[in-house]
C-alpha cells in the first residue's frame, strides 16, 4: 500500500510504528522488566476492538508492532491479528520472549503475513536464564524452542525475518547512574562468546553451515558500547543492545528533565489492551494516556492539544509531560543534566549513524 505523507499538527504521518498491546499478561517475570511493578489490570484485547483500531490506521502508521507489555504469543488469535494488520496495509511485527516458539508456530505466523519476529533472548546462558522467572521451562528446552523456530528461515527463501536480541551492561556507573543490578555481559569478550555459541547452535547441521566461519568472524566485531547487528543470513540476525534501568527508574527520586529528546510520537505511539492510547511504547502503566479509543479516534488522539504540546516540545528539545521528565531525568543534578543532553546526542546523532546500516529498528 502506498502511504501518503501528511501531518497532524507537529506529527508527521505516517508514523513508523503503532504499538498494539494484545495482552499485558506474561508467562515470564523478568527481573529487568517492570511487569511486577505494573499497577493496571491484566487483560487481553477484544478482537473487535483490534479491528476498530486497524480500520483507523491507514495513512497514520506504517507498521503494527504487537508489543508494549505482556507476551503476545499468549494471545490465542495472534495469527489472525497478524493477518488483520496485513489486510489494513500495515506491516506486522511481533516481539516475543521465545518461550512459546516452535517451528510450527513460527510457520503459522509467517503464513499469516508476519514481516518480522523479534526474539528477546536477553539471557543467553543457563545462569542468566534464572532472571526470567520461568518455572515451567529449562534453559535447554528454551534454547531448543528458539533454535527450532529460527532454522527454517536461515536459507532466505521465507518471507519473514527474525532478530534475536542480546543485552549488555557495560561501564554501569558511567552509562546509568542508577544501574540495574542484573548480571549481563559487561565486556566485549564475554558478549562475543555468547554470540559465537548461539551462532554455532543455530547454524550447525543446516544447509548454511558452510557459512559459519564468516558468521563467526562477524560476531568477533561486536562491542558492548554500541548497538550491534550481526547477520547470520539475509533473514536471520542478532542485535545487541545496552541494558537500561526500565524496571526501577520510575520508582527512584530523580531531578526531572527540562530539556532532552525522545522520538516518541515522531516515530511511534501505542494503544493498550483496553483501548487506552499512550504516547510512549515504554509506558508500562498507562501514565501518558489522555484518552481511550472508545471515545477518541486515532487521528483525534494525535490531534489532542496535550499530545501536540508533547510533540512540539520534543521538536524544540523541551520535555513537557511529567512522565517524560522522570524518564529523561536522573538522581542528582549532574547525572540528570548528563542524561538530558545525552538523550539529544543519542537520538539525534548516534542513531542516525546506526541508521546507515540496512537493518530496521525493532522494539524489544
Amino acid at each position: 500500500m502506498g502511504l501518503k505523507v501528511g501531518a497532524i499538527g507537529g506529527i508527521r504521518l505516517p508514523v513508523e510504528r503503532l504499538h498494539v498491546e494484545l495482552t499485558n499478561r506474561c508467562n515470564f517475570s523478568c527481573e529487568f522488566c517492570p511487569d511486577g511493578r505494573m499497577q493496571r489490570a491484566r487483560g487481553s484485547m477484544d478482537f473487535a476492538l483490534l479491528e476498530n483500531i486497524f480500520s483507523q490506521a491507514e495513512g497514520v502508521a506504517r507498521q503494527a508492532h504487537f508489543h508494549v507489555m505482556g507476551e503476545p504469543m499468549l494471545y490465542p488469535r495472534l495469527p489472525a491479528a497478524v493477518r488483520l494488520a496485513r489486510q489494513h496495509g500495515l506491516e506486522p511485527w511481533v516481539t516475543t520472549n521465545g518461550s512459546l516458539l516452535s517451528e510450527e508456530a513460527a510457520r503459522e505466523l509467517e503464513e499469516a503475513g508476519l514481516a518480522h519476529l523479534t526474539v528477546s533472548l536477553q539471557t543467553p546462558d543457563a545462569d542468566r536464564f534464572g532472571l526470567r522467572g520461568c518455572r515451567t521451562l529449562s534453559f535447554d528446552e528454551y534454547k531448543g524452542k528458539i533454535f527450532g523456530a529460527i532454522r527454517p528461515f536461515l536459507t532466505g527463501r521465507r518471507g519473514m525475518s527474525v532478530t534475536v536480541v542480546f543485552l549488555t551492561n557495560p561501564l554501569k556507573r558511567f552509562l546509568a547512574p542508577d544501574p540495574p543490578t542484573s548480571n549481563f555481559p559487561e565486556s566485549a569478550r564475554e558478549l562475543r562468546g555468547h554470540l559465537e555459541r548461539w551462532a554455532r547452535g543455530i547454524v550447525r547441521g543446516t544447509s548454511v553451515e558452510c557459512e559459519l566461519p564468516r558468521i563467526l568472524a562477524r560476531t568477533r566485531k561486536a562491542g558492548v558500547l554500541k548497538e550491534n547487528v550481526i547477520y547470520l543470513t539475509e533473514k536471520v540476525r542478532f542485535r545487541v543492545r545496552v541494558l537500561g534501568n526500565w524496571a526501577e527508574h520510575f520508582e527512584l527520586p530523580v531531578v526531572p528533565a527540562r530539556i532532552g529528546y525522545c522520538p516518541g510520537l515522531a516515530e511511534n505511539f501505542g494503544i493498550l489492551w483496553n483501548g487506552d492510547w499512550v504516547i510512549c511504547c515504554t509506558d508500562y502503566d498507562g501514565k501518558t494516556s489522555p484518552a481511550n479509543v472508545s471515545g477518541t479516534s486515532m487521528k483525534e488522539f494525535l490531534s489532542l492539544p496535550e499530545v501536540q504540546r508533547i510533540a512540539q516540545g520534543f521538536r524544540h528539545f523541551r520535555v513537557v509531560h511529567p512522565y517524560c521528565r522522570v524518564c529523561l531525568g536522573e538522581r542528582g543534578v549532574l547525572d540528570s543534566a548528563f542524561r538530558q543532553v545525552g538523550s539529544i546526542f543519542y537520538f539525534k546523532l548516534y542513531r542516525k549513524l546506526l541508521a546507515r546500516e540496512p537493518a530496521k529498528r525493532e522494539a524489544v
